[in-house]
Protein backbone atom coordinates (compact mmCIF):
# COMPACT_ATOMS: atom_id res chain seq x y z
CA UNK A 1 0.00 0.00 0.00
CA UNK A 2 1.29 3.76 -0.68
CA UNK A 3 -0.85 6.28 1.34
CA UNK A 4 -3.67 4.14 1.59
CA UNK A 5 -3.73 2.64 -2.17
CA UNK A 6 -2.69 -0.38 -3.38
CA UNK A 7 1.10 -0.53 -4.66
CA UNK A 8 0.98 -0.25 -8.49
CA UNK A 9 2.94 -2.83 -10.33
CA UNK A 10 6.67 -2.23 -11.10
CA UNK A 11 6.91 -0.22 -14.73
CA UNK A 12 9.06 -2.43 -16.70
CA UNK A 13 9.46 -0.15 -19.42
CA UNK A 14 12.17 1.88 -17.46
CA UNK A 15 14.02 -1.47 -16.95
CA UNK A 16 14.58 -3.39 -14.12
CA UNK A 17 15.75 -0.84 -11.30
CA UNK A 18 16.40 3.13 -10.45
CA UNK A 19 18.52 4.09 -7.46
CA UNK A 20 18.73 7.54 -5.67
CA UNK A 21 22.36 8.64 -4.92
CA UNK A 22 22.88 10.13 -1.37
CA UNK A 23 26.05 12.29 -1.43
CA UNK A 24 26.23 12.11 2.12
CA UNK A 25 27.46 8.17 2.12
CA UNK A 26 28.43 8.02 -1.00
CA UNK A 27 25.53 5.00 -1.74
CA UNK A 28 22.18 5.38 -3.37
CA UNK A 29 18.73 3.83 -2.42
CA UNK A 30 17.73 1.09 -4.66
CA UNK A 31 14.30 0.45 -6.20
CA UNK A 32 13.97 -2.81 -8.23
CA UNK A 33 11.33 -5.03 -9.68
CA UNK A 34 12.82 -8.35 -8.56
CA UNK A 35 14.48 -7.51 -4.83
CA UNK A 36 17.04 -10.74 -5.62
CA UNK A 37 18.47 -9.32 -9.09
CA UNK A 38 21.02 -7.40 -9.22
CA UNK A 39 21.17 -4.41 -11.17
CA UNK A 40 23.25 -4.62 -14.71
CA UNK A 41 23.86 -2.24 -17.52
CA UNK A 42 24.41 0.92 -14.58
CA UNK A 43 24.07 4.62 -15.75
CA UNK A 44 24.37 7.47 -13.95
CA UNK A 45 22.67 10.67 -14.39
CA UNK A 46 24.23 13.88 -13.04
CA UNK A 47 22.67 17.72 -13.55
CA UNK A 48 24.42 17.85 -16.99
CA UNK A 49 21.81 15.50 -18.36
CA UNK A 50 24.31 13.22 -19.43
CA UNK A 51 24.18 9.45 -18.54
CA UNK A 52 27.49 7.69 -18.18
CA UNK A 53 28.12 4.37 -17.36
CA UNK A 54 29.73 2.82 -14.18
CA UNK A 55 30.55 -0.57 -13.05
CA UNK A 56 28.53 -2.31 -9.94
CA UNK A 57 30.65 -2.73 -6.57
CA UNK A 58 27.67 -4.21 -4.47
CA UNK A 59 23.84 -3.87 -3.03
CA UNK A 60 23.62 -4.36 0.32
CA UNK A 61 20.40 -5.55 1.39
CA UNK A 62 20.27 -3.69 4.84
CA UNK A 63 18.33 -2.76 6.78
CA UNK A 64 16.19 -5.37 4.32
CA UNK A 65 15.64 -6.29 0.55
CA UNK A 66 13.55 -3.16 -0.29
CA UNK A 67 15.49 -0.81 1.36
CA UNK A 68 19.05 -1.96 0.06
CA UNK A 69 21.71 0.70 -0.97
CA UNK A 70 24.08 -0.10 -4.37
CA UNK A 71 27.34 0.93 -4.48
CA UNK A 72 29.04 1.75 -7.32
CA UNK A 73 32.47 2.77 -8.98
CA UNK A 74 33.30 5.12 -12.24
CA UNK A 75 30.69 7.39 -11.29
CA UNK A 76 31.55 11.89 -11.75
CA UNK A 77 30.57 13.51 -9.19
CA UNK A 78 27.26 15.38 -8.31
CA UNK A 79 25.06 12.53 -9.97
CA UNK A 80 21.58 11.60 -8.54
CA UNK A 81 20.25 8.61 -10.42
CA UNK A 82 21.05 5.22 -11.77
CA UNK A 83 18.79 3.98 -14.03
CA UNK A 84 19.01 0.69 -16.55
CA UNK A 85 20.73 2.20 -19.27
CA UNK A 86 19.24 -0.55 -21.75
CA UNK A 87 15.69 0.91 -20.94
CA UNK A 88 16.12 4.42 -20.45
CA UNK A 89 18.42 6.89 -21.45
CA UNK A 90 18.20 11.05 -19.96
CA UNK A 91 16.81 14.23 -21.56
CA UNK A 92 18.41 17.36 -21.32
CA UNK A 93 17.35 19.59 -18.43
CA UNK A 94 17.64 23.33 -17.84
CA UNK A 95 16.85 24.03 -14.34
CA UNK A 96 15.77 27.72 -13.84
CA UNK A 97 18.64 29.08 -13.35
CA UNK A 98 20.82 27.58 -16.00
CA UNK A 99 18.61 29.85 -18.03
CA UNK A 100 19.53 33.69 -19.17
CA UNK A 101 17.71 36.35 -17.28
CA UNK A 102 15.35 37.21 -19.39
CA UNK A 103 14.02 33.52 -20.48
CA UNK A 104 13.90 32.73 -16.54
CA UNK A 105 12.05 35.89 -15.75
CA UNK A 106 9.78 34.87 -18.80
CA UNK A 107 9.38 31.17 -17.63
CA UNK A 108 8.43 32.05 -14.16
CA UNK A 109 5.84 34.53 -15.56
CA UNK A 110 4.30 31.74 -17.43
CA UNK A 111 4.57 29.29 -14.65
CA UNK A 112 2.44 31.89 -12.10
CA UNK A 113 0.02 32.50 -14.86
CA UNK A 114 -0.49 28.71 -15.36
CA UNK A 115 -0.37 28.25 -11.49
CA UNK A 116 -3.63 30.79 -11.32
CA UNK A 117 -5.51 28.97 -13.73
CA UNK A 118 -5.93 25.91 -11.13
CA UNK A 119 -8.27 25.11 -9.09
CA UNK A 120 -8.67 25.30 -5.68
CA UNK A 121 -10.19 22.28 -3.58
CA UNK A 122 -12.49 22.81 -0.24
CA UNK A 123 -8.84 21.54 1.41
CA UNK A 124 -6.85 24.33 -0.09
CA UNK A 125 -9.58 27.25 0.18
CA UNK A 126 -7.41 28.57 3.11
CA UNK A 127 -4.67 29.73 0.35
CA UNK A 128 -7.23 30.93 -2.11
CA UNK A 129 -6.18 34.51 -3.46
CA UNK A 130 -2.88 33.91 -2.19
CA UNK A 131 -0.07 34.82 -4.71
CA UNK A 132 1.85 31.79 -6.35
CA UNK A 133 5.59 31.58 -5.80
CA UNK A 134 8.16 29.58 -7.78
CA UNK A 135 10.24 27.43 -5.70
CA UNK A 136 11.95 25.26 -8.69
CA UNK A 137 11.29 24.96 -12.42
CA UNK A 138 13.37 23.02 -15.00
CA UNK A 139 12.63 22.82 -18.74
CA UNK A 140 12.80 19.01 -20.08
CA UNK A 141 14.34 19.21 -24.05
CA UNK A 142 12.46 16.48 -25.04
CA UNK A 143 12.46 15.62 -28.81
CA UNK A 144 9.08 16.52 -29.16
CA UNK A 145 9.12 19.78 -27.81
CA UNK A 146 10.21 21.52 -24.60
CA UNK A 147 8.13 20.69 -20.97
CA UNK A 148 7.70 22.90 -17.79
CA UNK A 149 7.95 21.27 -14.62
CA UNK A 150 7.57 23.18 -11.66
CA UNK A 151 7.30 23.33 -7.69
CA UNK A 152 5.27 26.58 -6.63
CA UNK A 153 3.92 27.43 -2.84
CA UNK A 154 1.37 29.70 -1.52
CA UNK A 155 2.62 30.64 2.34
CA UNK A 156 -0.23 31.51 5.14
CA UNK A 157 1.24 33.30 8.21
CA UNK A 158 -0.49 31.98 11.22
CA UNK A 159 -0.29 33.60 14.69
CA UNK A 160 1.75 30.50 15.98
CA UNK A 161 3.35 29.10 12.90
CA UNK A 162 3.07 29.12 8.99
CA UNK A 163 1.22 26.87 6.61
CA UNK A 164 2.25 26.48 3.33
CA UNK A 165 0.63 24.67 0.41
CA UNK A 166 3.11 22.82 -2.34
CA UNK A 167 2.51 22.17 -6.08
CA UNK A 168 3.95 19.74 -8.23
CA UNK A 169 2.88 20.96 -12.16
CA UNK A 170 4.33 19.94 -15.37
CA UNK A 171 3.40 22.08 -18.07
CA UNK A 172 2.95 21.76 -21.92
CA UNK A 173 2.39 24.91 -24.17
CA UNK A 174 1.96 26.87 -20.84
CA UNK A 175 -0.69 24.27 -20.23
CA UNK A 176 -0.99 22.49 -16.69
CA UNK A 177 -1.37 18.38 -17.92
CA UNK A 178 -0.41 17.40 -14.40
CA UNK A 179 -0.39 18.49 -10.55
CA UNK A 180 0.54 17.42 -7.39
CA UNK A 181 -0.49 19.29 -4.21
CA UNK A 182 0.54 18.69 -0.75
CA UNK A 183 0.14 21.48 2.70
CA UNK A 184 0.86 21.88 6.13
CA UNK A 185 3.07 23.68 8.48
CA UNK A 186 5.84 24.65 6.47
CA UNK A 187 8.76 23.00 8.37
CA UNK A 188 7.31 19.31 7.95
CA UNK A 189 5.59 19.63 4.90
CA UNK A 190 6.78 17.16 2.04
CA UNK A 191 8.75 18.58 -0.71
CA UNK A 192 9.60 17.21 -4.57
CA UNK A 193 12.69 16.91 -6.32
CA UNK A 194 13.14 16.19 -10.23
CA UNK A 195 16.02 14.12 -10.64
CA UNK A 196 15.46 13.37 -14.32
CA UNK A 197 13.67 12.92 -17.19
CA UNK A 198 14.10 9.86 -19.18
CA UNK A 199 13.02 8.73 -23.02
CA UNK A 200 11.89 5.09 -22.18
CA UNK A 201 10.57 2.22 -23.82
CA UNK A 202 6.69 3.84 -22.96
CA UNK A 203 8.32 7.54 -23.78
CA UNK A 204 8.80 10.31 -21.83
CA UNK A 205 9.14 9.55 -17.80
CA UNK A 206 9.89 11.96 -15.03
CA UNK A 207 11.86 10.68 -11.83
CA UNK A 208 10.59 12.64 -9.05
CA UNK A 209 12.01 12.36 -5.55
CA UNK A 210 9.31 13.11 -2.69
CA UNK A 211 10.93 14.04 0.56
CA UNK A 212 9.36 14.02 3.99
CA UNK A 213 10.70 14.62 7.45
CA UNK A 214 11.59 11.09 8.00
CA UNK A 215 10.65 9.48 4.34
CA UNK A 216 11.92 9.53 0.71
CA UNK A 217 9.67 7.93 -1.77
CA UNK A 218 10.46 7.65 -5.95
CA UNK A 219 7.60 8.44 -7.68
CA UNK A 220 7.82 8.02 -11.56
CA UNK A 221 5.71 10.58 -14.03
CA UNK A 222 4.89 9.12 -17.35
CA UNK A 223 3.10 11.36 -20.29
CA UNK A 224 0.42 9.07 -21.88
CA UNK A 225 -2.30 10.08 -24.37
CA UNK A 226 -1.40 13.92 -24.22
CA UNK A 227 -1.52 14.26 -20.93
CA UNK A 228 0.41 13.22 -17.52
CA UNK A 229 0.27 10.62 -14.96
CA UNK A 230 1.24 9.32 -11.99
CA UNK A 231 2.74 5.77 -12.68
CA UNK A 232 4.32 4.11 -10.06
CA UNK A 233 5.25 5.30 -6.21
CA UNK A 234 7.52 3.37 -3.91
CA UNK A 235 6.41 3.07 -0.32
CA UNK A 236 7.42 5.29 2.17
CA UNK A 237 8.52 3.24 4.68
CA UNK A 238 11.87 2.57 6.14
CA UNK A 239 11.65 -1.34 5.97
CA UNK A 240 8.62 -3.57 5.37
CA UNK A 241 8.25 -6.35 7.42
CA UNK A 242 6.33 -9.93 6.50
Amino acid sequence: MVNGLPQLPWPSAIGSFLAIENARRGDALLFRADTTALPLRIGVVGYDSVGVPVALRDVRALPCATRALLRVTGAPGGWSLALDSLHARPVLIDALEDLAHADSQRTVARIQRAANTLPDSAAAMEYRGLPVVVRDAWVVRLPTGPVTVARVARLRNLEATAHEELRFIVLENDQPRYMARVAGDEEVVESWDLLAALLTDRGPVLAVAREGTRTLQLELVAREQGTWRSIWRSDGLACVTR
